[in-house]
C-alpha cells in the first residue's frame, strides 16, 4: 500500500491463524464435498449412459475416487487458504482503512473516513472459541445492498481473523469523531 500525501500509518494487521479453521468449514470443505460428489457420480452416470447395463466396477471407481479425491482436494484447499491468509493485510491510517490481498486476483480496497457510516465488530461461535473477531466498515453505498442469506449486511471492507478488533474499532471511531464525521 502506498501512503498518500500527509498520511500516517496507525495500524498494520494480518489475520490470525485461527481464521484457517473458519475457512476450512466455509471454503474448503463445501468445495471438496461438491467436487467429490461429482467425481463419485460422474463415472456411474457416464458408464450408465454408455452401457445398456450399468457395471459394478463403475461404482467401485466412484468409491475409490471419493477416498482419493476428497483428501487431495482438502489438502489443496488448506494450502490455498494458508497462502491466501498470508496475502491479507489490513491498514488503518489517519485518513482511511485499507484491505489488501488476494492470490489470483489482487484487491486493494480503501475507504476514507468521511465515507464511513458504521463500524461493527462481531464474533460468531467459532470465532469466540478461537479468540478472534471480525471488523466491518460500512459506507452509505453498502447500506442499500441486500442482506446476505447466512448472516449480515455486506460491508465495504471486512477485516477477518483479528485478535483485537475492539482496539481497531476504537481507533476508527476516535478518528471519525476527531474529524467530525461521527455523532457524539
Amino acid at each position: 500500500m502506498k501512503l498518500q500525501e500527509d498520511e500516517a500509518l496507525i495500524h498494520e494487521l494480518r489475520p490470525e491463524k485461527g481464521i484457517l479453521v473458519i475457512w476450512f468449514f466455509t471454503k474448503c470443505l463445501p468445495v471438496a464435498i461438491f467436487l467429490t460428489f461429482l467425481s463419485f457420480w460422474f463415472p456411474i452416470f457416464l458408464g450408465g449412459a454408455l452401457a445398456a447395463k450399468p457395471d459394478g466396477k463403475l461404482a467401485a471407481i466412484g468409491v475409490v475416487s471419493v477416498l482419493v479425491i476428497l483428501p487431495i482436494i482438502l489438502i489443496i484447499g488448506m494450502i490455498y487458504c494458508a497462502a491466501l491468509r498470508s496475502t491479507h493485510i489490513y491498514y488503518v491510517t489517519d485518513q482511511r482503512c485499507v484491505f489488501h490481498g488476494g492470490i489470483f486476483r489482487r484487491v486493494e480496497r480503501s475507504v476514507h473516513f468521511h465515507k464511513v457510516t458504521d463500524v461493527e465488530t462481531s464474533q460468531n461461535i467459532i470465532e469466540q472459541l478461537l479468540g478472534i473477531s471480525t471488523l466491518k466498515i460500512f459506507t452509505p453505498g453498502t447500506a442499500s445492498l441486500p442482506v446476505r442469506p447466512f448472516g449480515g449486511e455486506k460491508a465495504e471492507i471486512t477485516f477477518v481473523g483479528l485478535k483485537d478488533s475492539e482496539t481497531i474499532a476504537h481507533t476508527v471511531n476516535s478518528k471519525l469523531k476527531k474529524l467530525g464525521f461521527a455523532k457524539g
